[in-house]
């Protein structure tokens, strides 16, 4: 009871700070990021509809929109324009021939993307939002990694302060790894959204934040988040979290940060070295296995599931290439693929490209920016890949707590890319 009513009070605190304040269009994306730590909290006004906190604070941004008028300072992605009339249509002749409470879940989730760059158009993503934003995402994920170690190490106290049963440590076989279930947030996909801290962490170092002044307290945010992720058994937060640090490690200028690169080979040594003492080798080897196609049954109980969901998938696209409508596919574990069985293969193909491309022209940007632009390009590179890897290998938007995420971090990396453009010499573009 009592933590609904803070979910209540955080709600009608966001709609009022958005709607009255002065700078309530700007701030509007903080209370969005702040929404993430709530988990599966939901308010329900008609039997069957659902609605995320995040979901009213993108409603209540467009009323407050439509009564400032702001003026557009970027233009939405030919991309998004296309998806969204791909959305809407089938949702149109979903609602006419088969609808159902599940046709309008997907569909008012995967639109939030929609929305969701529609009102980044009126805000100028500059190099300080960058941080801004940053700064209220490493808040909030890292709230998510602290108290999901704590319902680790504490559950019968975590238990009676959210309300979840209290499973038990010990009940597991060594080899299968016991995950920590993120249950205060309602799910272990949780450690979806941890991944990008660590780019936020290698922002606000090249920026001499305040915050990682303190080389101790960086290291100390660093391995609580790396435990978290670690607890999770979350394969994809593994894989995405390894190719940070490949990337890091081959591209991220020397310069820029001196001895980053000594720094990030010494944790990840470490943290290798710590998994590969645990019960959990199998599982992180695993990952790369199911990458080839080779499902390693003794460690992934849940990848030949999701092999067979996503050549389900792929047979529908193969049988019906104009997609089977909203709601008609479950969850098929891959957001590609989702939307690509769902709606068609040219949105599908869109969901892909639009992201990668963006991706491809951002790295551009990192090589040929100037010196203090060059941390926030790569962050958002860094910030893309994640987008990109999730969609590919993960179900997100199905639920607005995990597709959100993706959907700002999408949107915040091509307004910065447009905001700056007239900071990049032309000769090099």
């Amino acid at each position: 009871m009592i933590i609904n009513l803070l979910v209540i009070a955080f709600t009608l605190l966001g709609t009022w700070d958005i709607l009255l304040n002065k700078n309530g269009l700007e701030n509007s994306l903080n209370w969005i990021i702040l929404g993430f730590v709530l988990g599966y909290r939901t308010f329900e006004p008609v039997a069957g509809l659902k609605l995320h906190p995040i979901e009213l604070f993108i409603y209540i941004t467009f009323i407050r929109i439509i009564i400032s008028q702001p003026v557009s300072n970027s233009i939405i992605p030919k991309s998004i324009k296309i998806l969204s009339v791909f959305f809407v249509a089938f949702f149109i002749l979903d609602i006419v021939s088969k609808y159902n409470p599940i046709v309008l879940m997907e569909f008012k989730n995967a639109f939030l993307l929609i929305m969701v760059f529609v009102i980044l158009q009126y805000l100028s993503i500059t190099k300080v939002v960058l941080i801004r934003v940053s700064k209220y995402y490493l808040f909030s994920a890292s709230i998510i990694s602290i108290l999901g170690i704590i319902e680790y190490s504490f559950p019968t106290l975590m238990s009676s302060i959210f309300g979840f049963q209290k499973i038990s440590h010990n009940d597991f076989q060594p080899e299968l790894f016991n995950r920590l279930a993120f249950l205060f947030w309602g799910s272990h996909l949780a450690a979806n959204l941890i991944p990008p801290i660590f780019p936020i962490l290698l922002l606000l170092k090249s920026e001499k934040d305040s915050i990682v002044e303190n080389n101790f307290l960086l290291t100390i945010l660093i391995f609580v988040n790396l435990f978290a992720i670690y607890l999770s058994g979350n394969r994809i937060s593994w894989l995405i979290l390894t190719i940070f640090i490949m990337i890091t490690l081959f591209f991220y200028s020397r310069q820029l940060i001196p001895f980053l690169k000594s720094y990030s080979l010494i944790l990840i040594v470490a943290f290798i070295a710590y998994i590969y003492s645990q019960p959990v080798q199998g599982r992180y080897i695993s990952t790369f296995k199911a990458l080839t196609g080779n499902i390693d049954i003794q460690y992934d109980s849940s990848g030949g599931a999701r092999m067979n969901r996503a050549l389900v998938a792929l047979n529908s696209i193969k049988r019906n290439p104009m997609g089977t409508g909203w709601g008609s596919q479950g969850w098929v574990h891959s957001d590609i693929l989702q939307i690509g069985s769902s709606v068609g293969i040219i949105p599908g193909l869109i969901f892909f490209t639009g992201p990668l491309i963006l991706l491809f022209q951002l790295f551009k940007r990192y090589f040929i920016a100037s010196s203090d632009l060059k941390s926030s390009y790569f962050i958002c590179c860094l910030f893309q890949v994640y987008v990109l890897v999730s969609l590919v290998f993960n179900g997100n938007i199905l639920l607005v707590q995990t597709g959100m995420p993706l959907f700002i971090l999408w949107a915040i990396n091509y307004g910065f890319f447009k905001h700056t453009k007239n900071y990049v010499n032309p000769l090099h573009e």
